[in-house]
């Protein structure tokens, strides 16, 4: 029997999606060979890296301005290839400093350009997205759309004069979006698409420089992704492979939209009951509130050790908040179930506290 799978990634996946890579890993197609044993650039292989750009394409209703790449290294590499594409040395990034990812990204952007925070709730414990509208002269904007640890996320972005530069692991695929405020999205693979091992990079080829003083690695430079689609090296032909799969399940469930939908329907389920169960606390300021990682705590630390102990007898896995934060995180990407959701919510429904 599957358990109810609450970790924030790698993360659970739909079980039909599961079967299917579990399938392709043992024999793809009746070929007698997997899919992880078929070279990268056979053409059965490139069919599929461009069936998942196409598919990415039409979720997001994206013109030839864009390309989108598959590239390993995860969403952190990116905090140190984007600005090394986007900027000269003297240039200002503007971050909004919304808890442990955007300290990631700043950390790592400060050894590329001027890197700056524009605003911050660190005062507040993260539980709260800092309102900006000015960037100050920055080149570009790096947003943490949805900030897995603290639980917060944007459900409006910035209206700002420069491109924003998204790291959207824990909420990619999730929702439609405003396409014309960005100039990068990226967002590894484990959360709401797929499994680790590749990230999905989008890129308006408009907000490349021509030009740049800075001498960019070959393998780092998002021109030479771009003219070899992907495949300027061996890339992680599996972790592509299920991607493609988890493309082709939110396409057939309805696309952006219907994952929207069923993510507050998700959401609404359990932050109810945080609001309505004298227990539990919600720590995210309530029009911030996450609809991917829903972040909550009880009374005291013991009786937090007491209900997740609870929540494991009762086939719950993963949703003990991060050591930082404490307390209780309910990951709830593309791939949970409302039936596990509803049976969270039974369950602290029915305490035995």
């Amino acid at each position: 029997m599957r358990k109810h799978n609450f970790f924030p990634g790698p993360a659970t996946l739909p079980f039909e999606v599961i079967q299917e890579a579990a399938a392709g890993l043992v024999d793809y197609n009746g070929m007698g060979v997997s899919i992880a044993e078929i070279s990268h650039r056979s053409p059965i292989f490139t069919d599929l890296v461009d069936e998942a750009n196409t598919l990415v394409k039409k979720l997001y209703d994206l013109s030839d301005d864009w390309a989108v790449l598959w590239l390993p290294g995860g969403a952190s590499s990116q905090l140190t290839v984007a600005p090394m594409n986007l900027t000269e040395p003297s240039d200002k990034i503007a971050f909004v400093d919304t808890g442990f990812w955007a300290d990631r990204a700043i950390e790592a952007a400060a050894n590329e350009a001027n890197a700056f925070f524009l605003a911050s709730s660190k005062d507040t414990n993260y539980d709260r997205i800092p309102k900006i509208t000015d960037v100050q002269g920055a080149r570009y904007l790096h947003v943490v759309s949805n900030e897995t640890i603290d639980g917060t996320q944007y459900h409006a972005f910035p209206d700002v004069d420069v491109p924003l530069v998204a790291d959207m692991t824990s909420d990619f695929l999730s929702r439609p979006l405003p396409m014309e405020k960005f100039g990068v999205i990226f967002a590894s693979a484990q959360k709401n698409f797929g499994i680790a091992g590749i990230t999905c990079v989008l890129v308006n080829k408009a907000v490349l420089p021509e030009k740049n003083s800075r001498k960019v690695p070959k393998i780092f430079d998002y021109h030479t992704h771009i003219a070899e689609n992907s495949l300027y090296h061996t890339i992680p032909t599996y972790p592509v492979y299920v991607a493609l799969l988890m493309l082709r399940y939110i396409d057939k469930q309805g696309g952006l939209v219907e994952m929207q939908r069923l993510s507050q329907q998700k959401s609404a389920l359990i932050y109810n009951e945080i609001d309505r169960n004298p227990l539990l606390k919600g720590i995210v300021a309530t029009e911030d509130r996450s609809v991917m990682n829903a972040c909550f705590t009880s009374q005291s630390t013991e009786m937090d050790q007491k209900i997740n102990l609870f929540l494991e007898q009762n086939d719950i896995v993963g949703i003990k908040g991060f050591p930082t934060k404490g307390g209780f995180r309910a990951s709830i990407y593309n791939g949970q179930p409302l039936a596990s959701v509803a049976h969270l919510v039974d369950l602290l429904q029915n305490l035995p506290l």
